[in-house]
């Protein structure tokens, strides 16, 4: 019996020694990982000159690997804004920051290298296959330089416009100025899901979100269904930062007015004022316009909900100027699109219509979107240069996103 109790004592002995190890591994290793966090928290990973202009980011390919967009040409008639692949990396403290805290930090920075199609067959089958470097452009948020850009965040193009005109592709600048608000930063406070990130067509930012200290991807459960959007039924535009919900302020700067809209515009029927205009579109004159789709698809930008269905309607001033191929509309170029439920149901309008020659930076656009189909008070955006709208239409001819011929 003594012996039996001297081993359980050694034994416990032991188990107590083997358990006192492993917490202090773990806690060593807890220590070790917050320590890494910590050192890459202070890690800049670019460099602002004296005139506010950014360096061209290096050694990018060694950064987290976010994902690859592409909108080909083939698939927006030949005249896709963004037609080649976009190779997105995020610096690793950000990343790392982003998945324990959900939020993107001071100095968080993005790039995006463009890379051509170079074909549609391979051996695999059909689909888009990349070709050669053609670009690069990032994104930094930083409210110590770019204090005054929506969210802090500002925009960059690094490629050699000049040299790629002369056949040298892939050229880059060693240095460059942020790009016009009205370029880049409304379309991404519109349309983006997570402060300017256009997180819901990433997966891997998705799932980093908010996970913690461990690694998403050795998470065998679940893969699909954090954050995952649903049959298109993409982030709600009036529920989240990066849309429609934000403090006063923005709200004003976003989806005001900037510019004085005349009371009547020559070469439409369609009015300005904000009741006569709900009046108007609820009489559905509209529809008897010769252009105009033949069915509904995904909407691009934050009308009532990303990618809800829309069909778009244009008058003949308007697809006159598009059958022409004009780089510039004439005033009365008017478009109404309709917003709709899954089902086909109408929730409202969207309205942009040309009132004077020069779009003066989307100023010269009179932009309206209503959210009801009964209460003509429901308008998160009403006038010329909303910028909200200007900055999302911004990438079409002449602010004109809709493709010609309509289908």
């Amino acid at each position: 019996m003594k012996f039996l109790n001297k081993s359980l004592v050694v034994i416990f002995a032991v188990s107590a020694t083997a358990a006192a190890i492993v917490a202090a591994t773990a806690d060593a290793q807890t220590k070790s990982s917050d320590a890494q966090n910590a050192a890459r928290e202070k890690k800049q990973y670019f460099k602002i000159t004296a005139d506010g202009e950014l360096m061209r980011p290096t050694d990018y390919r060694t950064w987290v690997y976010v994902g690859t967009p592409v909108t080909p040409n083939d698939m927006n008639n030949g005249k896709a804004a963004f037609p080649e692949f976009h190779n997105v990396y995020i610096d690793p403290a950000s990343y790392d920051h982003y998945k324990r805290t959900g939020k993107w930090r001071e100095d968080t920075i993005l790039v995006k290298e463009l890379v051509s199609v170079a074909g549609k067959q391979a051996v695999s089958g059909n689909g888009y296959f990349m070709g050669e470097f053609i670009g690069l452009e990032a994104t930094v948020k930083s409210g110590r330089h770019f204090a005054k850009e929506p969210g802090n965040w500002a925009y960059f193009r690094f490629t050699d416009e000049a040299a790629s005109r002369k056949g040298h592709l892939g050229n880059l600048a060693s240095k460059a100025a942020a790009l016009p608000a009205n370029a880049c930063n409304q379309c991404h406070q519109a349309s983006a899901a997570d402060d300017f990130v256009f997180t819901q067509h990433y997966p891997v930012l998705r799932a980093a979100k908010n996970f913690g200290s461990a690694i998403p991807e050795n998470n065998p459960r679940d893969r699909g269904a954090k954050g995952t959007p649903k049959n298109n039924d993409m982030k709600d535009a009036s529920a989240g930062s990066g849309d429609l919900n934000f403090d006063q302020s923005g709200r004003a700067a976003l989806w005001q007015a900037t510019q004085s809209t005349p009371a009547s515009v020559q070469g439409t029927a369609v009015p300005t004022d904000q009741t006569a205009i709900f009046r108007y579109l609820k009489t559905g004159a509209y529809r008897r316009w010769n252009a105009r789709e033949s069915t509904s698809h995904p909407g691009r930008g934050p009308h009532t909900k990303l990618q809800a269905p829309v069909k778009t309607y244009m008058n003949d001033t308007l697809a006159a100027s598009m059958q022409a191929e004009n780089d510039r509309h004439p005033i009365g170029a008017t478009s109404v699109k309709e917003m709709l439920k899954p089902d086909g149901s109408l929730t409202g309008w969207a309205v942009a219509i040309k009132t004077q020659n020069d779009s003066a930076a989307g100023r010269g656009w009179y932009w309206y979107e209503v959210t009801s189909t009964s209460d003509a008070s429901e308008v998160p955006a009403i006038g010329n240069g909303v910028q909200g709208c200007v900055g999302c239409h911004a990438p079409g001819k002449d602010y004109v996103l809709t493709s010609w011929p309509l289908k």
